[in-house]
């Protein structure tokens, strides 16, 4: 490598059983429960917890989904709405060209 390549981040290899690693033990805000590092371009990384969803969480995504359904359904509605008077406008034209052909 050159001089003049950027320096390439190192990944670190933390062995099975720990659960952080060992340069930064003793800082504030490092948790034995952390199951997610980040890491960012500065020298320190952050921790980003995560768990399960509390009801308002439930609420959230339940009120979304059902908000994403009605959505679906209303386009339905709409493309029925325009689609049916198409089709019955179509087949009135061929029986009205039949019944005009035979005359």
């Amino acid at each position: 490598m050159s001089d003049r390549d950027p320096p390439r981040p190192e990944p670190e290899i933390i062995p099975p059983g720990t659960t952080e690693p060992s340069h930064w033990r003793g800082q504030r805000g490092t948790g034995r429960d952390a199951r997610v590092w980040v890491w960012s371009s500065g020298p320190h990384g952050a921790q980003m917890r995560y768990g399960r969803p509390g009801p308002l969480g439930l609420l959230a995504v339940f009120t979304m989904l059902a908000a994403l359904g009605a959505v679906g359904f209303f386009v339905f509605l709409g493309l029925a709405a325009i689609t049916l008077p198409v089709i019955a406008a179509l087949a009135f034209a061929g029986i009205l060209v039949g019944v005009l052909r035979r005359l």
